[in-house]
């Protein structure tokens, strides 16, 4: 009987948790008015402090935990810092079987970007004109459980039809110009379907995404 206890709670700690879990966004806990929650350098509580957030912080995307599940990897300016899990509480609807819910992909050289507020999109990136639409279609890989696809689709007042399809990954990523990190890898490929001025030829972006909402 105490075996299958130990048992239990060992399969019930954040050590058990998937890798698959993050990112995930969090919200700051247990703090009172006054109180700040640090952001250290290293995830020890010794550290440096790099910032603080407030008690009352939400949208906290926690990209990664260090091996024991103790603190939280969080972008923090243009690096890194880390954040003691005790004061984060993990925001409910997040499975590690969801469909991430992306709000940003991104990559540079060339500099582009998506945007995804539910259930619009819009792409900004050279060479093709600004053009807003919806994901059409998400599929999850039936033999990876990190994988997903999106497929979108849009116009350009410009350029008319635009497809995009996002193949993402959830594994470390970085964004070539920062030392922030990232847990969302994408491959995006565009098409233009405008055949009146010629097909243009199908580019592929490679970039990094983000679930937390843009800053206000």
């Amino acid at each position: 009987m105490i075996r299958a206890i130990a048992l239990m709670l060992a399969l019930a700690s954040p050590a058990a948790a998937s890798q698959h879990d993050w990112p995930a966004l969090h919200d700051v806990i247990g703090l009172s008015d006054g109180e700040v929650l640090n952001v250290r350098a290293e995830p020890d509580i010794a550290s440096e402090v790099l910032s603080t957030l407030a008690p009352d912080t939400k949208d906290i995307e926690v990209v990664r935990t260090n091996d024991d599940q103790t603190w939280g990897l969080v972008n923090v300016g243009e690096g890194t810092g880390w954040i003691s899990l005790t004061f984060l509480a993990r925001q409910d609807k997040q499975a590690a079987s969801a469909f991430p819910d992306i709000r940003q992909c991104f990559g540079t050289e060339p500099f582009w970007s998506l945007s995804y507020d539910q259930p619009a999109i819009r792409l900004s990136m050279p060479d093709v004109p600004p053009a807003e639409g919806f994901i059409s279609g998400l599929f999850s890989s039936r033999s990876q459980s990190d994988r997903y696809f999106y497929r979108g689709s849009m116009m350009s007042p410009d350029a008319g039809p635009i497809d995009v399809n996002l193949s993402i990954r959830l594994r470390a990523c970085s964004d070539g110009m920062s030392d922030r990190a990232f847990g969302i890898e994408v491959d995006m490929l565009v098409s233009d379907n405008n055949t009146e001025d010629g097909f243009r030829q199908p580019g592929l972006y490679s970039g990094c995404c983000t679930i937390a909402p843009p800053a206000e």
